[in-house]
């Protein structure tokens, strides 16, 4: 019983090995049209690679000028929302602003403008 199995593996393990022998001899190659195609193909996915890229670059700058527009946006409005709050208080806009006083200013007049003298 045990020289059967023995048998019936050496058996089977001669058809194994012939049967990779004979169909690994007969693989196909790649023929030089499909090769200069691959390479095309190769070629035409590193430029869209790069493009891809540059249009990421391009996208991100786009929307860092967006975000800049919007804060600069945001400020305008609060800048309009502060105008508008004190012109609702008109007269009393600023009520703890004290004008500057004149009191202890000297004022000096201007020194005469001196003639030039020559021709006319």
């Amino acid at each position: 019983m045990r020289t059967s199995w023995n048998i019936t593996s050496l058996i089977i393990g001669v058809f194994a090995v012939a049967f990779m022998l004979t169909n690994t001899g007969c693989t196909p190659k790649i023929t030089d049209e499909q090769l200069t195609k691959l390479r095309q193909l190769k070629e035409q996915a590193a430029s869209l690679e790069q493009d891809i890229k540059k249009k990421e670059a391009e996208k991100s700058a786009l929307e860092k000028e967006v975000a800049a527009r919007q804060a600069e946006d945001r400020q305008s409005s609060q800048n309009i929302e502060f105008i508008k709050q004190k012109l609702q208080s008109w007269p009393n806009s600023w009520p703890d602003y004290v004008p500057p006083s004149n009191e202890g200013v000297i004022e000096t007049p201007a020194p005469p403008a001196k003639k030039k003298k020559g021709k006319k």
